[in-house]
């Protein structure tokens, strides 16, 4: 059942890429990004590791009449601490489609609603446990609404997503006594055990708020929170406040 739905994620981002001679307009996005991190695992007694984390993104968004659709991967790298002990994480997500719609256009005022499909890993190492390697893994599919404001030369925009249902997994236990890493860990492992579920299983929720101050240039700066849990088993949570500079360019075709 796993492999059929990944494989439907598949189809729906080669889908993605044929449509791509359809657009009207294409904008490319460059995301720098500085944020807080804060992790927490069930395997970690309760402690929580707070650092810093820094991410790049690759963004491509083609506009389709009204329809928007957005790809963007992300990998990031981040380090925590607590009592002396350091925790180092990676972060990629190798799928990330966005499809939106406008439901409201009026005076500057926009409104889109759509979804979004994931694929979303993070990757622990911490000294509490010497050298196993801590992983998660989401596959899912998330809820997204939309708003802009455009006045003048200027515009705000903000984006609620909210994780609807998804396949999950994450690391339980792990052996003190033998250990190693190797490449089952980062592409075998997370996606052993998966469970479907929805708000049961786990969360997954993302806000920003994006302001440009000057809509014909190609700079703007965000403020973005992330949020994601576990549930079940060794809990897991996953907090991020990020910071962002977005370089965009755009590039017009015609029809």
């Amino acid at each position: 059942m796993i492999k059929k739905y990944s494989k439907y994620m598949l189809f729906f981002l080669w889908i993605t890429m044929i449509a791509c001679p359809l657009h009207s307009q294409v904008k490319h996005t460059h995301d720098i990004v500085a944020g807080f991190l804060q992790l927490k695992d069930g395997l970690n007694l309760g402690m929580v590791f707070n650092g810093v984390q820094l991410d790049y993104r690759y963004g491509v968004q083609w506009t389709i009449k009204t329809h928007e659709i957005q790809y963007q991967p992300r990998l990031g790298l981040g380090v925590g601490f607590n009592r002396k002990m350091i925790g180092y994480q990676i972060h990629f997500s190798p799928i990330n489609v966005s499809w939106t719609m406008p439901v409201y256009e009026q005076n500057g005022h926009t409104l889109n609603v759509g979804a979004n499909i994931i694929t979303d890993y993070n990757y622990q190492h911490y000294d509490l446990h010497d050298s196993p390697l801590f992983w998660t893994n989401e596959t899912g599919i998330s809820a997204i609404i939309r708003y802009r404001y455009q006045w003048n030369n200027k515009s705000i925009g903000i984006v609620v997503q909210n994780s609807f249902f998804g396949f999950t997994s994450h690391f339980q236990r792990y052996d003190p006594y033998f250990w190693g890493v190797t490449v089952k860990d980062f592409f075998v492992k997370p996606h052993t055990d998966m469970k479907l579920g929805s708000y049961n299983n786990y969360n997954h929720t993302n806000v920003s708020f994006e302001f440009v101050p000057n809509t014909l240039k190609k700079h703007s700066f965000l403020y973005e929170f992330d949020y994601l849990g576990f549930y079940y088993g060794n809990r897991f949570g996953r907090i991020n406040h990020n910071l962002i500079w977005r370089i965009s360019l755009c590039k017009n075709k015609e029809k």
